[in-house]
């Protein structure tokens, strides 16, 4: 019986699994629309491409806006039901990003979308928290890094997806955002679909228990806070916000700076990025299950992984910002990608994207580890709020930067952050094991509470 009860949650957890990645595959495709936007949005608003923080800032406000309604979600979600949660994410953003389409040309038109996008954060910033709570109860914690490695992929196929979508539509970039508002809003319908999974399901102490029909009744309260500070890993993994600028840099400016600096069209640089994407797509599943498998031996190797995914993208990142090559005026793809120089241009950004997405799945499976499942969802909202800080700030110093001293120097800013961000990764590696023992003994603990509550039911 328990056999069966346990093939009919595996059944139930693969089509939940399934639903999740969709969604963040057309969240993510929706963030992705803006980057190569960027000359037609300003053409559009102001006749001119020349000054692109406006566009900075919408950026900013709306991933401060995302912020904001993340914690709400992530505390929420370790009390009530996360996919509802989801469900009214994708519908709100899904509506506001539909609402583009009626967007007027001209500097009306910059407010209106201004608005649009500020508030369309609102229903973005709902979704991750819930998404990877909802996992973290799906999966083992020995498969942890490796489901969120598929998360990862999911987030980058999203925005790979809007790249091309944005990239193939141009000045008409008002039916990209409609398209994508449209499938956005009939994913959080179907959402309606998945069952929640119990939480703690897949714990090892609480897995037989609840498969016998045990219930982990905890919930998150005030007096837990004092219980997350106490795991000392917690508070590296969550206020490392430095970590998102070379990417959140390299999406904002990527297609401005291989139009100005290599004179790639949006066509060839989508080629570009679509070797890039699926590099890092392989990265994070090959470093994702590295994670998991050194995690069997030593519990530390998430971490370790990690830290080195942050540290090695430093040394091809140095080799993408030396090339010289320069695509002649009107080249088609083929004949871009033909030059001498562009392939070994576009392999090393891709090498740079296949190490560092390693750090993602390793990232957000120590988050799971080292929090009790009636905390993730709070932890993982806090830690994406300072992730989404940096994805605030990233783009709006980098416009900045690439105003006053040119693309190439935002650009090489990247490779400052980078080298800051190994530093908050070494505290994790210290505290890693502490951390994990501290949450065996609670569930533990809790375990035995479970057994005596259900034996008394029995009996």
């Amino acid at each position: 019986m328990e056999e069966h009860q346990q093939k009919a949650a595996d059944v139930a957890g693969g089509l939940a699994f399934v639903f999740v990645l969709l969604v963040l595959v057309f969240d993510f495709a929706d963030q992705g629309l803006l980057g190569p936007l960027v000359n037609p949005l300003l053409q559009d608003f102001f006749r001119k491409t020349t000054n692109i923080v406006p566009l900075g800032w919408i950026t900013f406000v709306f991933t401060l806006l995302s912020a904001v309604s993340t914690v709400i979600a992530g505390i929420t979600a370790d009390r009530r039901s996360r996919v509802r949660i989801c469900v009214a994410g994708g519908l709100i953003y899904g509506a506001f990003s539909t609402l583009a389409v009626l967007t007027p040309h001209g500097q009306a038109g910059y407010i209106f979308f201004f608005i649009t996008r500020a508030l369309n954060g609102i229903g973005v910033g709902l979704v991750v928290p819930a998404v990877f709570s909802i996992v973290g109860d799906l999966v083992d914690p020995r498969r942890r890094a490796t489901a969120f490695g598929f998360l990862s992929v999911a987030m980058l196929i999203g925005r790979m997806g809007g790249f091309v979508l944005a990239g193939s539509v141009g000045g008409g970039w008002r039916s990209a955002y409609g398209l994508v508002g449209l499938i956005n809003l009939v994913l959080a319908l179907a959402l309606l679909l998945v069952r929640e999974p119990p939480r703690g399901a897949r714990e090892d102490e609480l897995r037989d228990l609840i498969l016998e029909g045990a219930e982990y009744r905890f919930r998150i309260s005030w007096k837990d806070v004092k219980l997350i500070r106490s795991a000392r890993s917690n508070v590296w993994l969550i206020a490392n916000f430095i970590d998102v600028f070379p990417g959140s840099i390299v999406l904002f400016l990527i297609f401005k700076y291989m139009k100005d600096i290599h004179n790639m069209d949006a066509a060839a640089v989508n080629a570009a990025i679509l070797v890039v994407v699926l590099a890092g797509a392989l990265g994070a599943l090959a470093f994702g299950r590295l994670g998991d498998w050194g995690y069997r031996k030593d519990r530390r190797a998430k971490v370790l992984v990690a830290l080195v995914c942050n540290a090695f993208p430093i040394i091809f990142m140095i080799l993408f910002l030396g090339s010289k090559v320069r695509i002649p005026a009107g080249a088609t793809v083929s004949q871009a990608l033909a030059v001498p120089g562009t392939w070994p241009l576009i392999l090393t950004i891709a090498a740079a994207m296949f190490i560092n997405q390693g750090v993602n799945p390793n990232w957000y499976g120590s988050l799971a580890d080292i929090n009790l499942p009636e905390h993730r969802a709070t932890v993982i909202s806090l830690a994406s709020v300072m992730d989404l800080i940096g994805n605030a700030l990233g783009p709006l110093i980098a416009s900045y930067i690439a105003t006053l001293w040119g693309l190439r120097a935002a650009m090489g800013a990247v490779l400052v952050f980078w080298a800051a961000n190994v530093l908050f990764w070494i505290p994790v590696l210290v505290h890693i094991r502490g951390d994990l023992n501290r949450v065996h003994g609670v569930l533990s603990e809790r375990a035995a509470e479970m057994r005596r509550s259900l034996s008394q039911r029995a009996g």
